[in-house]
C-alpha cells in the first residue's frame, strides 16, 4: 500500500517543478502605455479660413502618422527580436543634442 502512495506522491512533486519551469526568460514586454490608440486630430473650425489653422491642422495630422508608425516600427523589431521572422523597418538613429 505504501508503493503506490509513494508513486502518486513523486508524480505530483514531478509535475510541480514542470509547471515551474515554464516562465519565458528574458521576454520584456513593451509597456502598456504604449498600445493606446492615439486619436486622430480633428480640424478646428476655422480650418477652412485661416491658412495657418490649416497649416497647423496639417503638421498635427503628420505627427499623428510618423508617431503611429514609428508605434509599428517598434512593435515589429520588438516582435523580431523575440524570435518572429519579420522584415522591419531599421530602428530610426538617435543623434545628440546640438551643443549650439
Amino acid at each position: 500500500m505504501r508503493k503506490p502512495f509513494l508513486i502518486a506522491y513523486l508524480t505530483i512533486a514531478s509535475c510541480g517543478v514542470g509547471v515551474a519551469s515554464c516562465a519565458t526568460p528574458g521576454t520584456i514586454l513593451p509597456p502598456a502605455a504604449s498600445l493606446r490608440v492615439q486619436p486622430k486630430p480633428v480640424p478646428p473650425v476655422d480650418v477652412l479660413t485661416s491658412r495657418i489653422a490649416g497649416e497647423r491642422h496639417d503638421n498635427a495630422t503628420e505627427a499623428w502618422g510618423e508617431q503611429g508608425w514609428a508605434f509599428v516600427g517598434e512593435q515589429c523589431r520588438f516582435w523580431q527580436r523575440n524570435g518572429m521572422d519579420l522584415d522591419c523597418p531599421p530602428a530610426p538613429e538617435v543623434r545628440p543634442p546640438d551643443p549650439g
